[in-house]
């Protein structure tokens, strides 16, 4: 399959994307990139509002991200953005953060599915987009292995109820919101957590989105310890894992 050219868009740091002083945070981050691939799709004739007139969707499924370095409020930062080939029902997509000097920040591959909405089953990305708005399996990120590794040793950390603000156009949370609220949850058992339990950005996150959640429905965030220094956390509703992550500091 013939790689398709990147795509790339640029955007100014705000001070509410870095907490108002803090770090440039998860949710800003998940944001930047999930527009950049969103304004992508458009652009190729396979966005939401195409695959909508089809009765099909995009849902993000899984992510594999390396943080190299994040940048400040005032930063100047163009997201790069390109489809990578497919990985069973997963359409890959890569994704990469570049400081104004072309360095490269943030390396993602994020894994989507296609889904039939009246049957609310995944389809293969080559049959339901075409094998020319596939890509090519070229990706920024070396040694991709998606897929979060699960904690055994979890105790809560938080519970959230999920509030309209937090629903996409599929009518459920979305994913933007799930990584903030993984990554908090590792707060205090990053190495080198702040004394207040404040977690500094990992170096790698893996997230798998299990289930969907919707408005209203209450949450527990858990974390626990991996092997390696790594961090564990799940969303759970009900005791039923809706999303999991594996952070390394």
């Amino acid at each position: 399959m013939a790689p398709i050219p990147d795509f790339s868009t640029d955007y100014l740091v705000r001070g509410f994307d870095c907490r108002y002083g803090g770090p440039f945070a998860p949710l800003s981050l998940a944001n930047f990139f999930q527009e950049a691939a969103g304004l992508h799709a458009d652009r190729l004739g396979i966005g939401m509002a195409a695959l909508a007139a089809s009765g099909r969707t995009w849902m993000l499924s899984r992510i594999q991200l390396r943080i190299e370095g994040l940048p400040r409020e005032g930063d100047r930062v163009r997201v790069r953005t390109w489809p990578s080939g497919c990985d069973r029902l997963f359409a890959l997509r890569d994704l990469v953060l570049e400081a104004e000097s072309g360095q490269a920040l943030v390396r993602a591959v994020y894994a989507y599915l296609v889904v039939d909405l009246a049957a609310r089953k995944p389809l293969r990305p080559e049959r339901a987009l075409g094998s020319d708005w596939v890509g090519g399996a070229e990706h920024a990120l070396a040694g991709l292995a998606l897929g979060a590794e699960p904690s055994s040793e979890l105790t809560p950390a938080y519970e959230l109820r999920a509030r309209p603000r937090h629903i996409d156009e599929n009518g459920h949370v979305n994913n933007a919101h799930y990584i903030d609220w993984l990554v908090d949850a590792a707060a205090g058992l990053a190495p080198g957590a702040a004394a207040e339990g404040q977690a500094g950005a990992p170096r790698e996150l893996k997230v798998d989105f299990i289930r969907e959640v919707l408005c209203g429905e209450l949450l527990e965030a858990l974390a626990g310890p991996l092997p390696g220094g790594r961090v564990g956390t799940e969303l759970r509703r009900g005791g039923e894992a809706v999303a999991r992550a594996e952070l390394a500091f």
